[in-house]
């Protein structure tokens, strides 16, 4: 059970996964997380260098699909922004339903899918019971992000060490 909180690979940011990297693990498709992985919270688009980087990642040919607990206006309106077309919301990370209805949208086997977050207890998580890929980044912005969610980073912090 431990094994599902400690991520596949571990990256700084999102613009540090090549696809080189995702072809040599068989991948085609990526699940994206949006909050401090794309952007810090109250950021309404991610900065060029990352837009730079999902362009690079489709034009590599991997399909691209944000899966989110948000609520559906954020998620859409986050998406449309971005220009990415797959997106769940309210996906209650890390049950597998939202993993579930990404692959079903990309048409794509969930063995051909990485799923990329900050968090380990929802997506790390999530993607390892859904049979994902599981990526790892820092979050982009500590602080701000309320109480609950700051107790889960002081608690995933031994799932994270090995990486360091």
């Amino acid at each position: 059970m431990l094994k599902n909180f400690y991520a596949d690979a571990y990256f700084n940011r999102i613009t540090d996964v090549t696809a080189e990297f995702l072809n040599e693990n068989k991948i085609k498709g990526i699940i994206l997380d949006i909050d401090n992985t794309l952007i810090g919270h109250d950021v309404p688009i991610p900065d060029e260098t990352i837009l730079l980087h999902l362009r690079y990642l489709e034009n590599a040919g991997f399909k691209l699909c944000v899966v989110s607990n948000n609520r559906y206006e954020r998620v859409k309106s986050f998406c449309n922004k971005i220009d990415v077309k797959y997106f769940v919301y309210d996906a209650l990370k890390p049950r597998k339903m939202g993993y579930d209805f990404a692959a079903k949208e990309m048409q794509l086997q969930k063995n051909e899918i990485a799923a990329i977050g900050d968090q380990v207890f929802t997506d790390v998580w999530g993607a390892k019971r859904a049979g994902c890929l599981a990526i790892l980044t820092k979050p982009l912005h500590k602080g701000g992000e309320g109480f609950f969610i700051a107790l889960k980073r002081l608690l995933e912090k031994p799932f994270i060490k090995p990486y360091k």
